[in-house]
């Protein structure tokens, strides 16, 4: 049901109706209502085909092996909410949503995708702290600073209720104008730099740097995905019997010795660590021996330079 020329069309109608989605949006076409209606009727069109896919997905995998997959899963949910988004103009705006159906189309979006999934417990650990320092802080300076907008003081309800406060308190978090904020504060409360400073310190260092080095584990996990893709690609792409295994984090290729492709015994198999320790004995004996080599042919040439004098001496005295 999925060969790769039929995958690759899916893909490619996507990309044409994510595209014309976009133009959609120009005066080009909004203003021109013959042409936004050739949009829409294409648009229409693009539906009706990608309702059909899924439709031949389900019919092929049955209902089981259908909601298996994830994916296949998401795909039809973006298909029916399609055909749900018909209505008003404004529902209607959602059909760009349509376009992360290329997620689940292109193999290293979705592993990303996965990987990401797989790291989510030490996203929510994260969550919940930056969660419990919101609220700290959020009453913290919702009791320290209510009531100044009230009184002139401040240009902003900032902190005027705790709801007031997480939003001010997000904002400062993404380093937006957080230091205008703290400036009016500090006109009444000239100490009030001390909270704020710690807040920043707190979320827009510490919490954010450690989303971020938990999507790099992420990465990090998907690229040793890849590792083991390629080494199994090389394993077969000579149609030499191997193995590929992994050993901690370095990835070594096992290659079997065994005529007609059987199954190796420990014993029968190499790492690439230990043919690469044999290589350098090897090549130590070969320097070695150039060595001696080059001295015999030091002593030779010597030798054979005296008896070139002993003879021209002989020859003089003659």
């Amino acid at each position: 049901l999925n060969p790769q020329p039929f995958a690759n069309f899916i893909l490619g109608l996507i990309v044409i109706n994510s595209i014309m989605m976009g133009i959609a949006t120009f005066p080009i076409v909004k203003d021109d209502d013959d042409l936004r209606y050739k949009f829409d009727l294409v648009d229409q069109i693009f539906l009706i085909i990608f309702t059909i896919e899924s439709a031949m997905q389900l019919l092929y995998f049955g209902l089981r092996g259908f909601f298996r997959d994830g994916f296949r899963v998401f795909d039809l949910l973006i298909v029916i909410l399609s055909w749900a988004m018909e209505g008003t103009q404004v529902i209607r705006a959602f059909r760009i949503f349509r376009a992360s159906r290329l997620i689940t189309r292109i193999e290293t979006m979705r592993n990303l995708v996965l990987a990401i999934f797989n790291v989510m417990p030490k996203m929510t650990a994260i969550f919940l702290l930056l969660i419990l320092i919101f609220f700290i802080f959020g009453v913290m300076f919702t009791t320290l600073f209510k009531g100044m907008y009230l009184d002139g003081e401040l240009t902003e309800p900032f902190f005027e209720s705790l709801f007031y406060s997480f939003f001010t308190l997000f904002q400062m978090m993404t380093m937006d104008s957080w230091s205008t904020i703290m400036k009016q504060i500090q006109e009444e409360y000239p100490t009030a730099w001390i909270p704020f400073v710690i807040f920043i310190i707190l979320t827009g260092f510490v919490v954010v740097n450690l989303i971020i080095a938990v999507i790099c584990d992420a990465v990090s996990i998907l690229g040793g995905v890849d590792n083991n893709a390629a080494l199994s690609a090389y394993a077969a792409e000579d149609g030499r019997p191997r193995e590929v295994c992994i050993d901690g984090a370095n990835y070594n290729i096992i290659e079997q010795k065994v005529e007609g492709g059987g199954k190796p015994s420990s014993q029968q198999c190499t790492t690439t660590a230990q043919r690469l320790e044999e290589l350098q004995k090897q090549l130590d004996d070969l320097v070695v021996a150039q060595d001696q080599m080059r001295r015999v042919i030091e002593v030779l040439s010597s030798r054979a330079s005296k008896v070139k004098i002993k003879s021209s001496s002989h020859r003089n005295r003659r």
